[in-house]
């Protein structure tokens, strides 16, 4: 059976699209690239668009030449991005070393797991694209549990076709629905460009999110914000609310841990890790008070802490006064004595340090002068518990196997 009798039956299997598919300029979007597409892949984003493949966490999420209704999803800078952030991930895992394009022979970019693992073509191995075989970087491992990189031996068509065997299905992937064509930039411009301009402009969130593109799919968890409120027992600064909500559980360029924002009862949700910080944070003190100078919440004026980094240390807020948006960040560094109250927020410290700059507390990492920030800095969001979708429901099993 040759490659359109192959296309014909899948697309014969998975039934006609659900919705109309962004159109594409092939011609454009290749010379962008500087290599041409697999014939599969442009044949089935031509008909069915940004599609979920499959169910539960491994099911394929393509990523294509189109822009999000919302602005958030810009396929230019998604490659760019995802090939950024697979060079970064691998150093914690092996010393394999991987080429990206526009690398000759570099791997590509081309869909996600829902679980969080990145798909790309190995471009490498022949000069027929329609033979490039699927590559897996997997992001659901821990340092030396596995080598994170999965070769599949076969081209896409064939792994989708995994995808679906059993019952999976095709259908639009929700945060994509709606999309509009994407058009390269001018040649000589960033297809980041939103990154470098937010290296040294805007403020808050906004700048942030144009730093580092939030999640599509953010886990959050099913609670709401009251009940955490209830929990916590006062209400949190709403740049703090904002910037969890817009990116749920995840990892800050190997460094800064959030934990899911609404979990209430989850081992990594965030009332149970702040009960957690706060009982060592009350031992410690009780301990060593002169190392410790602020008292523990709910006391007033004291140390709240909502996020914690791979060294132990840990930040969030001296909680003085009765508004939380008034409140300033407090650092508890677990390799140094705790300093004073930040004059920033929540929001605004995270940036400055995004950015290159050297917080003024001790614990946080920065970055030499030479160095550029872009290469430095990601979200890598956590994947949802084993058998739980992002949100927290209960997912059906794997439909795709990999072929280690």
């Amino acid at each position: 059976m040759d490659l359109t009798e192959r296309i014909a039956a899948f697309t014969e299997l998975v039934g006609p699209p659900a919705d109309v598919a962004p159109a594409v300029d092939w011609a454009a979007v290749e010379t962008w690239l500087e290599v041409t597409l697999p014939r599969d892949y442009k044949t089935l984003v031509s008909v069915y668009g940004p599609v979920e493949v499959g169910e539960g966490p491994e099911s394929i999420r393509l990523h294509t030449p189109c822009v999000s209704p919302d602005g958030r999803f810009e396929y230019g800078a998604w490659v760019v991005e995802t090939h950024r952030h697979s060079a970064i991930r691998p150093g914690m895992f092996t010393r394999e070393r991987r080429r990206f394009l526009p690398d000759e022979g570099g791997l590509l970019a081309f869909a996600a797991t829902a679980s969080g693992d990145h798909l790309f073509w190995d471009t490498s191995v022949s000069k027929d694209p329609d033979e490039w075989p699927v590559v897996l970087l997997t992001t659901s491992i821990a340092v030396g549990e596995a080598e994170p990189w999965v070769s599949y031996d076969v081209p896409l068509l064939d792994v989708l076709s995994a995808a679906v065997r059993g019952g999976g299905s095709v259908r639009t992937w929700a945060p994509l629905a709606g999309a509009a064509p994407w058009s390269p930039p001018p040649r000589g411009t960033y297809v980041d460009a939103r990154q470098h301009a937010a290296l040294t402009e805007g403020d808050g969130l906004a700048a942030v999110t144009a730093l580092i593109p939030p999640p599509l799919t953010p886990r959050l968890g099913n609670g709401t914000w009251e009940q955490v409120f209830d929990r916590l027992g006062t209400r949190l600064p709403g740049d703090f609310v904002a910037l969890a909500q817009a990116y749920g559980a995840g990892n800050w360029s190997w460094w800064l841990d959030m934990t899911a924002p609404l979990d209430l009862d989850g081992r990594f949700g965030l009332v149970q890790d702040v009960e957690e910080m706060l009982e060592g944070y009350r031992i410690l003190r009780e301990a060593h008070p002169e190392y410790y100078p602020l008292p523990a919440w709910p006391e007033p004026g004291g140390f709240l802490p909502v996020a914690s980094t791979i060294d132990g240390d840990q930040i969030g807020w001296c909680a003085e006064g009765d508004d939380p948006d008034r409140w300033r960040v407090a650092v508890n560094p677990r390799h140094a004595d705790q300093g004073p109250p930040l004059d920033t927020d929540f929001t605004a410290t995270l940036l400055n340090w995004l950015r290159g700059g050297r917080p003024a507390a001790e614990g946080f990492p920065w970055l030499r002068k030479d160095q550029d920030p872009l290469e430095h800095m990601f979200f890598e969001p956590f994947p949802a518990p084993l058998g739980m979708s992002e949100g927290g429901t209960p997912e059906g099993s794997a439909a795709l196997t990999r072929q280690d």
